[in-house]
């Protein structure tokens, strides 16, 4: 076994220690590593959906304007070294294994210690992703949360700005069952005196953020507002935009990243630049449209195959798979559609189905690698209410699922693959194993 692969069973083993919401352990465990974290210029990035879209848009619009930009995000699709990049390069094996090794002593140490618990997962990849970054002195970390906001890991971070996606529900048994709930969890990244950024929210999240951010006497710009957008076309092949923001307007932008919603996330990315600019960082038009026009996003509406056209899309949540399946069948509305889905159990799997299934013609139900995945039983009883049961088939890995899904599509066809970003990344691993994508 290699020194890496001890590693990844190391942090991987770390799950047996749960999930536990809260900002005491990871406070501790890096203030043995002198708070590398409070010495990030951190851009803090919070929502439902959106949120890693937004974040690789900041990212590569800042690496175009010649700044060192890490960017931390979760979870990964195929590797686990795509949760750390700098520049849009991931972290190297041999990082991964120094950052452990000075992370295990300080790991017991807080676990030892009485008050607090042996670190979690993501307690432990956030650390190593504070420490990198600082190790690197890039000259800003784009941090994504991984769950919520207020009591997520990365939320000891001061940012010098926070941004806001599109919040929707999901997490309700961490977040609670409002839209109020979630939002004042994921509005607590808002720190005092530091810019907020907001997409286009329903009035009821709106309030809440808005009323938080003039608590924490901190400046907001919200998309549809302060901060306007229009899209020229849309189109399987991407998005053309014109934005008029907190200090300038640009005139037909373009996004490659698929679906007409990515360009709210652009709005985000280039609201957030201009934040930075009013602070005396140089950012130039050419920067912002070269950064746009060159992130890269997988997983997110990625085309991975021609014939029959094969999309994967992470949606995992009823907002989010409904807004892919509406924007799929418009850029191409006379197309029969084979999805392949696979949803985890403590999601909202019974909308998830309701917005996927009344699009497609036949479906694959599947189960991505992991406990937390939803028995295709109960999922093709859930399907049996939209489609006709012969037109739904049951395959006990992705896999096999795609195989089944090429089976019945024709060249012609369209195979969409959803439901989870788990089951979306063991389907970019297959298309990567059979060489038919790179």
């Amino acid at each position: 076994m290699t020194r890496y692969q001890k590693a990844i069973n190391y942090i991987y083993d770390l799950n047996k220690y749960g999930m536990k919401l809260g900002l005491n352990n990871i406070t501790y465990l890096l203030s043995l590593f002198d708070n590398p974290h409070l010495k990030n210029k951190t851009i803090h990035i919070a929502g439902t959906n959106g949120k890693g879209s937004t974040a690789a848009m900041i990212s590569t619009i800042l690496k175009s304007a010649k700044y060192k930009a890490g960017l931390y995000t979760s979870p990964h699709l195929v590797n686990f070294q795509e949760r750390f990049r700098i520049n849009g390069k991931m972290i190297s094996k041999k990082d991964i294994c120094d950052l452990l090794e000075r992370l295990k002593p300080a790991i017991q140490k807080v676990a030892k210690t009485e008050g607090y618990q042996h670190p979690t997962f993501f307690e432990v990849i956030t650390t190593m992703a504070f420490l990198y970054f600082h190790d690197q002195n890039v000259d800003f970390a784009v941090i994504e949360t991984g769950l919520g906001g207020r009591l997520d890991a990365t939320n000891v971070c001061k940012p010098i700005v926070s941004v806001i996606t599109n919040i929707d529900y999901d997490h309700m048994d961490q977040l609670g069952n409002t839209l109020s709930a979630i939002s004042w969890e994921k509005g607590s990244i808002i720190k005092k005196n530091t810019p907020v950024l907001i997409a286009q929210q329903s009035l009821e999240a709106e309030n809440v953020l808005v009323e938080m951010a003039n608590k924490m006497n901190s400046e907001f710009y919200r998309v549809g507002k302060e901060i306007i957008y229009s899209i020229n076309k849309s189109s399987i092949d991407g998005s053309n935009l014109n934005y008029s923001g907190l200090q300038n307007k640009y005139i037909s932008m373009d996004i490659p990243l698929r679906g007409s919603y990515q360009a709210e996330n652009a709005s985000l990315a280039i609201a957030t630049a201009e934040v930075l600019m009013s602070t005396g960082y140089f950012i130039s038009e050419k920067n912002i449209r070269d950064g746009l026009k060159n992130t890269n996003w997988p997983g997110r509406f990625e085309i991975v195959f021609k014939e029959p056209l094969t999309i994967l899309d992470g949606a995992h949540n009823p907002d989010g798979v409904k807004k892919f399946m509406e924007e799929l069948k418009r850029y191409l509305p006379d197309k029969k559609i084979v999805a392949v889905i696979g949803v985890f159990m403590d999601k909202d799997y019974r909308n998830i189905i309701k917005n996927v299934i009344p699009f497609v013609d036949n479906v694959v139900l599947t189960m991505a690698q992991n406990k937390r995945a939803t028995p295709t039983s109960i999922l093709a009883e859930e399907s049996e209410k939209y489609i006709d049961k012969n037109n739904i088939f049951q395959e006990i890995s992705v896999d096999l699922a795609i195989k089944k899904a090429f089976s019945i599509a024709k060249n012609e066809d369209i195979i969409c693959i959803t439901g989870s970003l788990y089951t979306v990344g063991e389907a970019k691993e297959f298309f990567i194993k059979n060489y038919l994508i790179k």
